[in-house]
Parts: C-alpha cells; structure tokens; sequence
C-alpha cells in the first residue's frame, strides 16, 4: 500500500499527553470496528502507543498500533514501507488521521534484547539491519539531523537554564554542556543522507521467522554513527562499551561523540520527567569516559 505521514492536525486535537490517553481507548475500539478486528492481547500501554493483537475478517493475525501524536513518529508508515518487508513488518492498513497502522504480526516476535544470543551476536544481529535499512534511498520528506537533532537542542537548551543546579550536583554539569555544544558541529559536518531508525534500541529489534526485523521507527536521515548509540548502550555490559562499539564497523569515535550528546540529552529529559537520573548519568559519564581515549 501506498503509506503517508501521520497528520500532524492531531498534535492541537491531542494538545497533552492525557488528553490522548483518555480519547485512546475510544480510537481503539473505532478502529477495530472500521477495519473488521477481533482484539487479542494488549501488548504495549501507557508509553508511545496502544497496541493488541488481532485477527483480521479474513482469520490472519496482525498488529493493532494506534499512536500517540508526536513530531518523531510522524513518517514511521513511510519509514517501514521504504524498510521492505524483509527489514520491517508490512504495513497493511494505515489511518493517517487517527496515527493507526494495521501491521503484519512478526512471529515469535521475540526481541533483541530478550533472545538467548550473546552479546555480539545480538550486536551483529542490529547492526546487520542498521545496514540493510540505512542502504535504502530515503523518501522525500524524512526529516534529517539537522531538524531533528536542533529541535532537541533547542529544548535542551531552555532546561538548562532550569537545571542547571541539579545537574552540577549530578556532578555532570561539564559533561551534559560539552555533548550538547559538541553536537551543533556534528549537525554541522554531517554529510551523509542514509535512512536511519532513530531509535534503534534491541527492544525494537524483532525475530521473525525469516530473521530480525525492525519496529517502531523514528526515521531520520544523515550519520550512520546517531543510530549505533541506543543499540550498544542497552546491551548487556558484560562486554566493554569500547568492543561494542569497535564491534559495529562504523566511525568508532564519531559514534562515540553521537553517544555522549545523546546520553547528555537522556539526563536532561530525565530531570524534566522527574524519574531516575541513575542510569542516564551512569551511561554519560561511561561514554565521556570512552570519547576521551579515542
């Protein structure tokens, strides 16, 4: 089928978080009406989607994603149909209106993160698809770094000035202003335009019965060094942060700057959420840690 990018007339419908959430069941229930499903399990709730699994009219199983409405998420139909079904699910239906997407289920559908196979293998597995996706010709319209990366800078930006106290107690106040500062010439000397995930993490790596696929896209254009960090940051470190990283075959220490910017982001929306800062200042200063022997 032919995929469009999600509406963005949805971000004044939805306005706040908890406005999607209380109209979200309604949406379910409307799509499953309109498109002839019958529900399963609830497999995701309460974070960037609801989403069950169902049987279509015709008795084949699919997935049921409705999605809350935000500016990273916008071209994820597009994304996963320029993917091709072997590197991602078939999109089958899509309501650009609503953010629904019927999709292929994959089966067993375990993740990455879950399977039983060693750290570099599951290493091998992502960067295997981080390849094959990142080799396909971007459709018109995905966003790049520049767009993306700015908009989070500019954010970031505006927290600092609130945060700046919490942060120097953190004792990672250098270190969250030296990511952010380095990641302006990043932007600035990115001159690759491969199609990216964004958010390849090994929970949105999936094992099909033809091999892995990838989920839950954040499509952007440029470095093919931006989507190695949540990759080889949310696997087991029972092997050094420096192997992971040699292990991917990319710009070792590129990779490693893209690391410590998005690590210095991940504290700063870790303040503004108000949950654990821990992890997040752990995985910084690892990766301020391993930039400087570079």
């Amino acid at each position: 089928m032919q995929c469009a990018p999600f509406e963005i007339g949805a971000f004044s419908t939805y306005p706040t978080r908890s406005s999607w959430d209380a109209a979200a069941v309604e949406i379910v229930g409307t799509m499953l009406e309109r498109w002839h499903l019958t529900p399963g399990t609830a497999l995701v709730g309460g974070e960037a989607a609801s989403v069950i699994t169902v049987t279509t009219r015709d008795g084949e199983p699919a997935i049921l994603k409705v999605g809350y409405p935000h500016p990273e998420a916008i071209w994820e139909a597009v994304a996963l149909e320029a993917y091709g079904p072997g590197n991602a699910p078939r999109v089958l239906r899509q309501d650009p209106w609503t953010w629904s997407l019927l999709l292929e289920r994959i089966d067993p559908g375990t993740d990455l993160a879950q399977s039983e196979l060693g750290v570099m293998e599951k290493l091998g597995a992502g960067v295997t698809l981080l390849r094959r996706i990142s080799s396909i010709s971007p459709p018109d319209g995905i966003p790049d770094l520049r767009e993306i990366v700015g908009a989070y800078l500019t954010s970031a930006s505006r927290r600092l000035s609130v945060q700046r106290a919490e942060l120097e107690n953190l004792g990672v106040l250098r270190a969250v202003e030296a990511g952010l500062s380095d990641a302006y010439d990043l932007i600035a000397t990115d001159r690759r335009s491969a199609l990216l995930h964004g958010d390849l993490n090994p929970h949105n790596v999936l094992r099909g019965s033809n091999g892995w696929r990838v989920i839950d896209p954040k499509p952007v254009r440029g470095d093919l060094e931006y989507d190695v960090w949540p990759l080889v940051s949310q696997l087991p470190a029972s092997v050094a942060l420096g192997d992971r990283l040699e292990a991917t075959g990319v710009d070792v220490r590129r990779a490693a700057r893209w690391g410590v910017v998005r690590a210095a982001l991940s504290v700063t929306w870790a303040i503004e959420d108000r949950v654990s800062t821990h992890p997040a200042v752990r995985e910084l200063r690892e990766w301020t840690t391993l930039l400087s022997v570079l």
